[in-house]
């Protein structure tokens, strides 16, 4: 099959991860696979990528409001997209709402023939632009697949729509090791120093100042940790609550503040140093789709503290591969902090149990299930445009 897959970002976010491992994936199934992405300001892939890549220029604006740019987001997609030889696809597999929204409109046009669409979550829009944005996104796709079953309910709740789960994987190299853990450590200026890592930035499901008012009552009883903050680049505008982050840090002991560290986006092989030298992965989010980055630390070898929301539970069981807690509770995600790095028979149970969970989960197995449902949607008649 020839398959196009369609992401917004060239960033390392949870769905550009997933898009580029699923086309690798894909094209060692024996599938040839390009990937179209959105690049803001001339970016490439966070990593390189093992498939062919087309990259749509875009350019940022400053003083634009929010609404105006994902409209913009959608219409340049389109633009590009329209010159683009889209009949030699089988597949046309949206992996957000603003290529979900583009493929739409090329659909209505009759570029296209027919589109499907991975749901990872669902956002809490206000404004009525990204409503109808969101809401088009779901409901337009002539196939939807969520990736746990937690968005599968959400979905056939909220909008009515069947979907197919279809799990993550995670990528082999993170059970790999990845070099002399104490030099990694120095290179970072963090010998001696007990590390909590969490990804994705400083935002609102993420709970990161939930996770920050934890780690306040933590170094109280390991004052030598510290916690980095991996990630930041995303769609969305969270100025607001990155504003309330940096109110409430400044408010705390000069200690605590020198202990978190606010990285940013790294590259892959940065990422999978920081995995590596982490005594404890904490992801207290009050909202995900999956949580890739849990099964990506678990593969690693690190700890892992998480919160207890339905999506998690779909494979971390407390006190045997993880340990969870109410992301509203601070008390509670702090206890279990100390724990990881305190009870060293605990951690390496964590540790053995979260190895064995992540090596359920492979990126072969996702792609075997996309590719049934690719062959089902062409066999019902959904096939590629007729070649001009």
């Amino acid at each position: 099959m020839k398959v196009a897959l369609y992401t917004y970002s060239t960033k390392p976010r949870g769905g550009v991860v997933h898009t580029l491992a699923l086309a690798e994936a894909l094209e060692n199934a024996g599938n040839e696979v390009v990937i179209y992405s959105l690049s803001q300001n001339g970016s490439s892939f966070f990593r390189p990528v093992k498939t062919a890549v087309k990259l749509i220029p875009f350019s940022s604006r400053s003083e634009e409001e929010f609404e105006s740019r994902i409209l913009r987001y959608i219409d340049t997609y389109v633009a590009a997209l329209e010159e683009e030889q889209l009949n030699a696809f089988d597949i046309h597999h949206a992996q957000d709402c603003i290529s979900a929204n583009s493929l739409f409109q090329l659909r209505e046009k009759g570029l296209i023939p027919f589109f499907c669409r991975t749901v990872h979550h669902l956002d809490d829009f206000m404004s009525p632009v990204l409503v109808q944005c969101q809401n088009r996104s779901v409901t337009e796709p002539d196939a939807l697949i969520t990736v746990s079953r937690y968005w599968q309910d959400r979905l056939e709740s909220i909008y009515e729509r069947t979907s197919q789960v279809i799990y993550n994987g995670v990528e082999q190299r993170f059970f790999q090791e990845t070099g002399n853990r104490t030099l990694i450590r120095d290179q970072y200026k963090l010998r001696g120093k007990t590390v909590f890592l969490t990804i994705g930035g400083i935002e609102p499901r993420k709970n990161t100042v939930g996770l920050l008012r934890a780690y306040a009552r933590v170094k109280e009883v390991v004052p030598e940790s510290v916690l980095l903050i991996v990630g930041g680049d995303t769609l969305f505008d969270y100025q607001h609550y990155r504003k309330s982050f940096f109110e409430e840090l400044s408010r705390l002991p000069s200690y605590v503040q020198e202990g978190v560290r606010i990285v940013g986006s790294v590259d892959n092989q940065t990422l999978c140093n920081l995995y590596h030298i982490a005594d404890c992965f904490v992801q207290p989010s009050i909202k995900e789709g999956w949580g890739l980055a849990i099964l990506e630390a678990m593969a690693v070898g690190v700890p892992v503290v998480a919160s207890d929301i339905p999506v998690f539970q779909e494979y971390l069981v407390d006190s045997l591969n993880a340990l969870l807690a109410n992301p509203e509770n601070d008390e509670a995600v702090a206890r279990r902090m100390i724990r990881a790095v305190k009870e060293k028979e605990l951690a390496e149970m964590l540790v053995l149990n979260g190895k064995a969970t992540a090596r359920q989960y492979t990126w072969m197995a996702a792609a075997k299930e996309h590719m049934k449902l690719y062959r089902r949607m062409m066999n019902r008649g959904y096939a590629a445009l007729p070649s001009s």
